[in-house]
């Protein structure tokens, strides 16, 4: 029995405000071709509310109907056949609804008409909220597709599985349905539901009573158990936590973390003191350094050959010497050596007694050189802020400079501008007027004796009203407009940067340069007012100039001075530790003589004749050096350079030693390590306290509470329980396993009704995809495609070839549906949008087909797929 739509009417409804009508459906094949945005979705949409929708509902679903921004009533009418019988429905929503149905039958309105509407077409009534709930629909739900809904293989509702199983229940021959078989399992399944859910099998009723006695008596056998021994444990750790107390107690009334402490706050005080001193120390040693590396490449060649000259000479006359007097010599070495012991051990005393006088005088140096720097830097902040005042002034007349582009056109203008008054008059006709002027005009006004050169026509007023009209060649009324126009430029220009001439821009320019270089002159005066100090922690600039002095105001006056100079004290140690030096090396030289004194003739010889030879090249080396331009101040600069850079070393030395012995973050580490220590021992003690007063309080609360005698009651229970939970879980299995056995029995039946449809829905299947078999799961959901052997997961096909699927088992549960005589129509909303052109040629065999036994109504925006498709063309 199919189910024809002839008419459907439309009236406020979503974009159709005004009534609008589809009319001439047939009963075969009907196609719907319009473009997006027309309303097709929207045709299908109107048609379901009608059928399936109460009048009297106020879902979001049924709000949505209502066209935006408008309060009104949507409405839509349906004339319909089934069974040949026609039908006719009229549905009203929101705004006064009504239903009004009208057939064989007679005319229902109100509820009526919807429980006679429910009954015809075999749908089931529920919440709509947000969409439409396609699994209470039916058959109609599965077979109407709306847009998007064809590209998914959905299970049909269970009133279509149903209805297809009293389709096929002569087919599968083993249907489970005789009255005893249904007793029974009604009886086993309502003894299954006191001990297990339907659905997942979970534990309920009495097995999940039982179960919860047993866990709660087990539950309280533990808590029983449980505080009697934590009764016990409690005297042990009060006691273990009393004994842990008073240890701790001793070890915080010991005193020696705090004096350590205290040592170590002295130390760290001392360390940062000698690094800052070590940075100043190297900025000395650094700049000594550069000054004494330009002079001692000159100063150390000469000082080398002097010494090997020196050397030299001495080895010859210890060599003529020795061979004249070796007993002597050696008698005199010998004097010498102790000499030169005695003047040495002279010299380190002198040399220690300087350097410790020299390290009280540079620490009070070090004061006064700041208090210095402080006052020098006033002083030259003084000098800036003068500097700074002329600035402005400079920035303005720099400011004002025109561009060189700018200056390059005027330039240019001014030179087209001569260039062609410069034509004009060189190719220009002189008019001269010589004699009386009266009554002559020139343009209208009177002419006044003189020479002019004629570049444009001109009219001569001559007496009694004639005129004489001069015109110059049309190559001077050219030059006249060019030199109009570059007169115009030039003005245009002169007036857009406030000039009067060239001449004035190129003032301008030149008190810009010379603004320039003053700004040039007083930047390099400010940085040569504001350098970088690093003993005053001082940087370039003068903001940092100016931020130093606002920090530090002038010194107070300059504590007294020591009762010597520094630099006498550098040069009394300086010259100690020369005599250090000297004595040293004459003590080695003196017992170097010794042992030469002490060898035989042979080697003396030797050494002559090479002492000889080295005299002779050593002379030369000397001679060209004296011959360097350089030579002759070397000396005492070289002298002032290592004096300085020996200063700088030695006091470098000093400041890293200092640094060395103390280990700022070695000092920090450990002052955090005695905090820590203290404060997790006033922790530890405050949580022994607290532990103590908590066990207290458990032994005397838990103390008389017989918590013996509750062990002995819980672990009765706990037996009970068990042995109980055994008894009922054997009565429950029991049960499962009758319920087991039945529904494989319901099961096994299933499958033989699974078998129908599958060789229904292969038929349609193998037509667009040969060779392919279609299997269905136990809910009639289609679940694999079999190819060349192979079964293959549906919803691991292509987009395309499951829309395909899902409309191909629709058309075969269509045909089961109308075998049992049931409404059936098919409409599709733009369907197959993913198919290849072989696969959409058969699809549209097929629906073509089923156009035959039911009304088809196709609704689709691709003209090009459905143009040949011979079937009724609806327009909308």
């Amino acid at each position: 029995m199919s189910l024809q739509l002839r008419r459907i009417a439309l009236e406020n409804f979503r974009k159709f405000r005004q009534p609008h009508e589809i009319a001439g459906l047939t009963s075969g094949l009907n196609i719907v071709i319009e473009p997006n945005e027309t309303g097709k979705s929207t045709l299908l949409d109107a048609v379901r509310a009608a059928l399936f929708l109460k009048h009297g509902s106020k879902t979001r679903l049924i709000s949505s109907f209502q066209p935006t921004g408008d309060n009104v009533g949507p409405q839509v009418t349906l004339d319909f056949e089934i069974g040949g019988a026609p039908w006719s429905l009229t549905k009203r929503f929101l705004r006064s609804p009504t239903i009004d149905l009208s057939g064989p039958q007679g005319r229902h309105q109100g509820d009526a008409a919807e429980q006679a509407l429910q009954a015809l077409l075999g749908f089931e009534t529920g919440a709509q909220g947000s969409s439409f709930e396609k699994d209470l629909h039916g058959a109609l739900g599965m077979l109407w597709v709306a847009q998007m809904d064809g590209l998914t293989l959905k299970a049909p509702c269970g009133t279509v599985r149903d209805l297809i199983g009293a389709t096929l229940e002569g087919e599968a021959g083993a249907i489970v349905g005789s009255a005893a078989f249904d007793r029974v399992s009604a009886r086993i399944e309502a003894q299954y539901l006191n001990y297990y859910t339907a659905r997942s099998g979970a534990a309920t009723g009495r097995l999940s009573a039982t179960r919860a006695r047993v866990a709660e008596a087990a539950a309280a056998l533990t808590t029983a158990q449980q505080r009697e021994e934590a009764l016990e444990a409690a005297f042990t750790d009060l006691e273990q936590t009393r004994q842990s107390l008073q240890t701790l107690r001793r070890e915080l009334d010991d005193g020696q973390d705090s004096a350590q402490r205290a040592d170590l706050v002295a130390k760290l005080e001392t360390a940062r003191g000698a690094a800052q001193q070590l940075t100043t120390r190297r900025a000395e040693a650094a700049a000594t350094g550069a000054r004494l590396a330009g002079l001692e490449d000159l100063s150390n060649r000469h000082g080398a050959a002097l010494e090997r000259q020196a050397a030299a000479q001495a080895r010859r006359d210890e060599a003529v010497n020795a061979r004249q007097a070796l007993a002597a010599e050696l008698h005199s070495e010998h004097a010498r050596t102790s000499e030169a012991r005695t003047e040495l051990a002279q010299a380190l005393a002198a040399r220690d007694a300087a350097r410790t006088a020299l390290a009280q005088a540079r620490a009070q140096a070090l004061e006064d050189r700041r208090r210095a720097g402080i006052a020098a830097a006033h002083a030259r902040h003084a000098q800036v802020r003068d500097l700074e005042v002329d600035r402005p002034t400079l920035a303005a007349t720099l400011g004002a400079a025109v561009p060189d582009e700018v200056l390059e056109d005027l330039a240019a203008a001014e030179r087209e501008v001569v260039r062609h008054r410069t034509l004009l008059e060189a190719d220009g006709t002189r008019v001269e007027l010589v004699g009386s002027a009266d009554a002559v005009t020139r343009d209208g006004t009177p002419m006044a004796q003189g020479e002019w050169t004629l570049t444009r026509e001109t009219r001569i007023g001559l007496p009694g009203g004639s005129e004489l009209v001069l015109r110059p060649s049309q190559a001077l009324a050219g030059a006249q407009a060019a030199l109009d126009a570059a007169t115009s430029r030039r003005a245009a220009m002169l007036m857009q940067w406030q000039l009067d001439t060239l001449a004035d821009a190129q003032r301008r320019n030149d008190a810009a340069r010379e603004a320039q270089r003053t700004l040039d002159t007083l930047a390099i005066r400010l940085a040569a007012l504001t350098p970088a100090d690093p003993e005053l922690d001082l940087e370039a600039g003068s903001a940092a100039l100016t931020a130093f002095v606002a920090a530090h105001p002038q010194p107070s006056v300059a504590a007294p001075s020591p009762a010597r100079p520094l630099a006498e004290m550098e040069v009394a140690l300086d010259a100690a530790e020369t005599a250090y030096t000297r004595a040293e090396a004459r003590l080695r030289q003196a017992e170097q003589d010794l042992r030469y004194a002490e060898k035989a003739e042979t080697p003396l010889i030797v050494e002559q004749q090479t002492a000889d030879s080295d005299l002779t090249r050593v002379a030369e080396e000397i001679a060209t050096q004296h011959a360097h331009p350089d030579f002759a101040g070397v000396t005492a600069a070289l002298a002032e350079a290592r004096e300085a850079n020996a200063s700088a070393a030695v006091a470098l030395v000093s400041a890293e030693a200092n640094v060395r012995a103390f280990d700022e973050d070695a000092l920090r580490r450990q002052i955090n390590k005695l905090d820590a220590r203290r404060r997790a021992a006033e922790e530890s003690k405050s949580a022994l306290l607290t532990r103590i007063a908590r066990l207290e309080a458990q032994i005397e609360s838990d103390g008389g509470k017989g918590l013996a005698e509750q062990v002995a009651l819980a672990r009765d229970e706990d037996e009970a329980a068990r042995a109980a939970l055994v008894r009922m879980e054997e009565e429950a299995e029991t049960l499962r396993l009758l319920r087991d056995t039945l529904a494989g029995a319901a099961t096994e039946t299933a499958r033989t009704i699974t078998g129908p449809v599958a060789a229904r829905a292969s038929r349609y299947i193998g037509r667009v995809l040969p060779g392919s078999e279609a299997a269905f799961a136990d809910d009639l959901s289609l679940s694999t495609i079999r190819r060349a052997g192979m079964d293959e997961p549906c919803e691991q096909l292509s987009r395309g070839t499951q829309e395909q699927l899902a409309i191909l088992t629709r058309l075969a549960f269509a045909d089961m549906l109308l075998e049992e005589g049931r409404p059936v129509s098919l409409i599709l909303d733009d369907p197959l949008v993913y198919s290849d052109d072989v696969r959409l040629d058969g699809m549209t065999d097929l629906i073509l087909e089923a156009s035959q036994r039911m009304q088809v109504i196709l609704l689709t925006c691709r003209e090009r797929a459905f143009r040949h498709v011979e079937g009724t063309r609806i327009r909308m």
